[in-house]
């Protein structure tokens, strides 16, 4: 009977510790949401420092020719530059950055969505290709013929 009672006891205090043990879990991941909330801003820069750093090089060697030439990247590059952008952008940020912010966003898959919809649109705002897209649309004549010598003189002061 003694020994019945030990066990009982024994039980009584593991429940006892393993409510404890979730409690505290639960009001220390809130801490962390509430720390994520309060410093959303800081934590926003970072992300988009890096996500900046990474676009401006998947742009220069992925995409500028597409923007000069004014065409769209075709949908299969596409996948695969923004697959490369996501890459980047996690390289640059680290494994402990990369935890920080998929425990800010939820989850991984939330994460880099935001990071792709991130791409997509700078994609979309392209200065670049708008600006060659209204040139080739606005019909202006583009003067493809090449200059003679004597025009090169007095258009570079000689």
């Amino acid at each position: 009977m003694e020994q019945i009672i030990n066990n009982i006891h024994l039980l009584i205090s593991s429940i006892f510790v393993a409510i404890a043990f979730f409690i505290i879990w639960k009001i220390y991941n809130f801490i962390i949401r509430v720390i994520h909330v309060k410093n959303f801003a800081d934590y926003i820069s970072v992300l988009e420092y890096h996500m900046n750093k990474a676009y401006e090089l998947i742009h220069k060697d992925r995409i500028l020719i597409y923007s000069l030439e004014a065409t769209r990247v075709p949908d299969s590059d596409f996948e695969a530059i923004t697959h490369d952008f996501v890459k980047l952008v996690l390289k640059f940020l680290g494994p402990s950055l990369k935890e920080v912010f998929i425990k800010f966003f939820g989850d991984e898959n939330s994460f880099i969505f935001n990071m792709v919809e991130y791409f997509n649109t700078r994609y979309e705002e392209d200065a670049i290709r708008k600006q060659s897209m209204d040139d080739i649309s606005s019909g202006e004549d583009i003067n493809t013929e090449v200059p003679s010598y004597e025009q090169l003189g007095t258009w570079c002061g000689n």
